[in-house]
């Protein structure tokens, strides 16, 4: 059966041969699917777009997770914004001193992903390094910043949904948020977002690029390739002191490396042409 999937909220989309529906259920904020896709394998989709895929599980929470984090000291703790399929909390976990908290609104994206994406996730769930929160994240890092004992984050992954008008997450990357996030970060620390298919949704990268640029004195990109998103795809960070360069990941990894790393921050400029 021939399946499209969407890539924004205007009916761009792609279509691929679904080989076996295993979820297709409705939360509280947005409809969720887990399929084995041709090409692809299996695959989480929410509101019909492509999250994550077997294939592109690697090249995406890889990039995502070690490319801010091979630049930190000593990591401590780390805070994901959603990322409730706990892939990118299984990356971070590989961090032998590192707590990880994850804070997903959709308890029923994190429930089906312990099910049916364990085989992506490493168990991350069962990780007793790892603290699940069920709320909204801005709400979570208000609170949070009102506590003078609070901990604080080396680094802050905004690993949320694309904020489309009906999205769930779609007030968590304005000013004042930002504002928020970086209240909660510790000295030297990094916020990192992804920032959608540059070709596709340009204008996500442009004006994440400019709403952390109000906040944090060190701002910059770096992108990956993959099918799974169809093409070029984009993440946004920033910091007040530390720089993001490409480095040698500092943990085991499958696709990330050295090379890799180098070709993310070049890729951009070789595609666009902006530099």
């Amino acid at each position: 059966m021939l399946v499209k999937y969407d890539l924004d909220d205007k009916g761009t989309g792609h279509v691929f041969k679904r080989n076996r529906l295993h979820v297709h259920e409705r939360s509280d904020y947005q409809k969720i699917e887990i399929s084995d896709l041709d090409i692809l394998g299996r695959v989480l989709a929410l509101d019909d777009i492509i999250q994550l895929s077997e294939l592109d599980c690697d090249r995406y929470h890889e990039t995502f997770a070690h490319i801010p984090m091979s630049c930190v000291n000593q990591p401590q703790r780390a805070l994901i914004l959603g990322g409730g399929d706990g892939i990118l909390a299984k990356e971070l976990l590989k961090y032998p001193d590192l707590r990880v908290d994850m804070v997903d609104i959709d308890e029923k994206v994190c429930r089906l992903s312990e099910e049916f994406l364990k085989d992506l996730n490493g168990d991350a769930f069962a990780n007793e390094r790892l603290d699940l929160f069920h709320t909204d994240a801005l709400e979570f890092c208000i609170n949070l910043a009102a506590l003078s004992s609070g901990h604080r984050y080396d680094v802050i992954y905004a690993d949320i949904t694309d904020p489309h008008p009906d999205s769930p997450s779609r007030s968590l990357l304005s000013s004042q948020a930002i504002a928020v996030y970086k209240s909660v970060l510790a000295p030297g620390g990094i916020l990192v977002a992804q920032t959608d298919n540059v070709q596709i949704a340009p204008h996500h990268r442009v004006n994440i690029t400019e709403e952390f640029s109000k906040s944090f004195s060190n701002v910059g990109d770096f992108a990956i390739v993959a099918l799974t998103l169809s093409s070029l795809f984009s993440f946004v960070w920033a910091s007040d002191e530390a720089s993001v360069l490409p480095k040698a990941p500092t943990v085991e990894t499958n696709w990330l490396t050295l090379e890799r790393s180098n070709f993310c921050f070049e890729l951009l400029d070789l595609a666009l042409g902006e530099k």
